[in-house]
């Protein structure tokens, strides 16, 4: 069983669990969510980042707990990765640096589309002399501002700056791109590949439950 760890607050279970559900269909494996307590906006800086530490590594311990095989930070961020890995004697995953490793599979030329001012880091140094460049959609600032019609236009609008500087693929640096559906109309509109963080994390959570017990030590 995967465990998700939502770096946001909400309170609809159905809301709470979107990202667990589209990893379930895509790939069949059974999957309980969590969100972290108190930060409603998510995590979109630097200062919300430091305060989602503490909280992921609570959660990364209770869904060991839990009987989960694995962890999924749900934020491509990837914020508290390494200290998660040192807290949890199970894999975590993080939805951000699983894009970042999938979109090498498929093209040399990668853009980055976030929300943030700067990529990530672990996605910046993974993707190396393969990245070509960031794009930030307009006007938005937190994973909310996604949800609107003007957040997705700007979002669209972002991807196709990337590919007119000549991306073959473009890493989806938010998992608030995952919660509207944005990589299928970005690859149908604009024709790159788009890697969604959440479906990374849950291919990469498949191929660990499906390998043999000798390759996971």
């Amino acid at each position: 069983m995967l465990g998700i760890i939502r770096v946001i607050t909400l309170q609809e279970e159905s809301a709470i669990h979107l990202h667990g559900a589209l990893i379930e269909h895509r790939y069949g494996l059974p999957v309980i969510s969590r969100c972290i307590p108190d930060q409603p906006q998510g995590v979109y800086n630097e200062a919300t980042e430091a305060q989602s530490v503490p909280k992921i590594i609570a959660l990364a311990r209770e869904l060991e707990q839990a009987g989960c095989s694995a962890v999924g930070i749900s934020c491509a961020a990837d914020p508290a990765l390494a200290e998660a890995r040192e807290a949890a004697r199970i894999p975590v995953l993080g939805a951000g640096s699983c894009a970042a490793h999938l979109a090498l599979a498929y093209a040399s030329r990668i853009g980055v589309l976030t929300i943030l001012e700067e990529v990530p880091p672990l996605i910046r140094s993974i993707l190396g002399d393969s990245y070509i460049g960031m794009d930030r959609p307009d006007g938005v600032t937190t994973t909310l501002d996604l949800n609107t019609p003007a957040g997705r236009a700007g979002a669209l609008a972002g991807a196709q700056r990337l590919a007119d500087r000549g991306a073959e693929a473009i890493v989806l640096a938010c998992t608030g791109f995952a919660t509207i559906g944005l990589a299928a109309e970005l690859e149908a509109k604009i024709g790159v590949r788009a890697l969604d963080p959440i479906l990374a994390l849950g291919a990469a959570a498949a191929a660990a439950a499906s390998a043999p017990l000798s390759l996971r030590t």
